[in-house]
């Protein structure tokens, strides 16, 4: 008997009952209705008596203690000495410029904000990382102190807890410094795998970080964020795990080192004991898979990128999320396996502002709305701060929700094959192209006036880089838009001479004839 399908099993229930509809007897015909409706309230107990709860996603704070409203940009809004001051600078904001990293005040406002929602619901806070400003030139002492002032921000806000620290290219190595500074977030396990990491690259100030988050984490994932700066978390309540990668190991210059393959291993045997358990798994981290259509972003070596894609490719069935940051735009990845999506990410904006070549974006905060009994996201809320509004109004901050992601794309839930079905609707040629991908777009700004700068090149990029994860996939998904790019081009430069001909011809047919 061939293998049935939904279509399939749905036409065979139809032709059954069809078939043997007159052997029904009446009694047997009352029973029906009763099934489905103690099946209905049955499946509609089980929905609404889901354990709903929430938890944010914050990334990329890039926290410059030095921004200053009388700063210059051309010294990344930091006060300029005399030679600088010659009056070719603009006037600055007081929560920041796009040309420039986070000041305080900026910060300050998005924490006071994230207080105020669902504060009695919030199970946990992800915080993916770059806590420092690119470029400040601090010592290690200013570099400590600024991540103790955001810290003791996070820990005033989020008082009652925990707090899920990751470790973005921007911050200090995994030292002494940085376990300390976090140990009261991770549990033991996961400091010993950091501070591995914090001895081989500087073994003085290690001890610092871990105490700094130490009351974050547990015990258990403090001893493995001491070793290599990863860790997971086991949520007592539920069968959700939380898994935090230190994605620094899989950049180029670590991806052969000691460090990099104990994490490798570390993370099968933790997806391994995951999957015996029945548990589902939240991977987060700083940098996602993938090619972004910004070179500067990718951070991933190609053979780490790749030994990622199979990781979770072999494990996509418990993977219930994975959020990163990095990017500071608004986006998502999904992971396919033999063309069938199984796994997707979710990458949420800077809560620094951004500016580059290719566009802008405001600044962005997340809440996630899931499942906490199964860990199923089931929705978010993006909020964001129209940064020039709030500047010019010089009194607050005024942060408001931008979008919820299944009202705003029309998703049936979130899902790698909703996900998928998105994405086809933003490549090129498909029906509704340019309405959704300009939604996507004003997403992946952050509702910065810059989104309307994306030619069908540009939109093509952003289809490839959300849909091929693989470094060579990507390139030639480019390429090949290129290509039909080019011949579609060629094609209009040898009609429209001809249309001018058939154009002239008819006119003279209506004059002269």
């Amino acid at each position: 008997m061939p293998e049935l399908g939904y279509d399939n099993l749905c036409t065979l229930g139809r032709r059954k009952n069809s078939n043997n509809e007159r052997d029904l007897s009446p009694r047997s015909k009352m029973k029906i209705p009763y099934l489905l409706l103690t099946l209905t309230c049955v499946f509609t107990f089980s929905c609404t008596h889901a354990k709903i709860g929430y938890f944010w996603h914050i990334t990329d704070f890039h926290y410059d203690p030095l921004y200053t409203p009388q700063g210059d940009t051309r010294r990344y809004c930091r006060r300029a000495d005399e030679r600088g001051s010659s009056g070719h600078h603009r006037a600055l904001g007081r929560y920041g410029d796009y040309s420039c990293d986070s000041s305080l005040e900026l910060i300050e406002s998005a924490a006071k904000y994230m207080r105020t929602r669902h504060s009695e619901n919030v199970e946990f806070v992800l915080w993916t990382g770059d806590i420092i400003a690119a470029r400040y030139t601090g010592n290690e002492d200013d570099r400590y102190r600024a991540i103790r002032n955001m810290t003791e921000l996070l820990g005033r806000t989020f008082s009652s807890h925990f707090v899920f620290p990751v470790l973005g290219h921007l911050d200090p190595s995994p030292s002494e410094t940085l376990t300390n500074l976090w140990m009261h977030w991770l549990p033991l396990e996961a400091l010993q795998t950091f501070k591995i990491v914090l001895g081989h690259l500087d073994p003085s100030p290690s001890e610092t970080l871990t105490n700094l988050w130490m009351h974050w984490l547990p015990l258990e994932a403090l001893q493995t964020f001491k070793i290599g700066g990863y860790y997971t978390i086991e949520q007592s309540h539920s069968k959700l795990r939380i898994v935090a990668l230190n994605t620094n190991l899989f950049g180029i210059r670590e991806v052969n080192s000691a460090p990099a393959k104990a994490q490798w291993e570390w993370l099968d045997a933790v997806l391994d004991k995951a999957q015996s358990n029945k548990e589902m798994v939240y991977i987060v981290g700083h940098a996602a898979p993938g090619t972004d259509l910004r070179p500067a972003y990718n951070s991933l070596s190609v053979d780490a990128n790749a030994k990622y894609l199979r990781t979770i490719r072999r494990h996509a069935k418990i993977i219930a999320g994975q959020f990163f940051g990095h990017l500071h735009a608004d986006t998502f990845r999904v992971i396919y396996d033999k063309d069938q999506p199984v796994s997707w990410a979710l990458l949420a904006p800077s809560v620094s502002p951004h500016h580059d070549p290719t566009g802008s974006s405001n600044p962005g905060l997340r809440l996630y709305k899931f499942d906490s009994d199964t860990g199923k996201v089931l929705d978010y809320t993006q909020y964001y701060l129209d940064l020039a509004a709030a500047n010019r109004a010089g009194s607050g901050a005024e942060w408001t929700a931008e979008y919820n992601l299944t009202q705003y794309y029309g998703l049936r839930d979130v899902s790698a094959d909703s996900l998928h079905n998105l994405a086809d609707k933003l490549r090129i040629g498909a029906p509704h192209e340019t309405a959704m991908f300009n939604k996507y777009l004003r997403a992946y700004n952050v509702k910065h006036e810059s989104a309307d700068n994306c030619d069908g090149a540009c939109a093509h990029q952003h289809f490839c880089a959300i849909t091929c994860l693989e470094h060579v996939a990507y390139r030639q998904c480019v390429e090949a838009a290129a290509s039909a790019l080019a011949a579609s081009a060629q094609s209009a430069d040898l009609l429209l001479p001809a249309l001018h001909v058939l154009f002239t011809l008819i006119i003279i047919l209506v004059i002269f004839v």
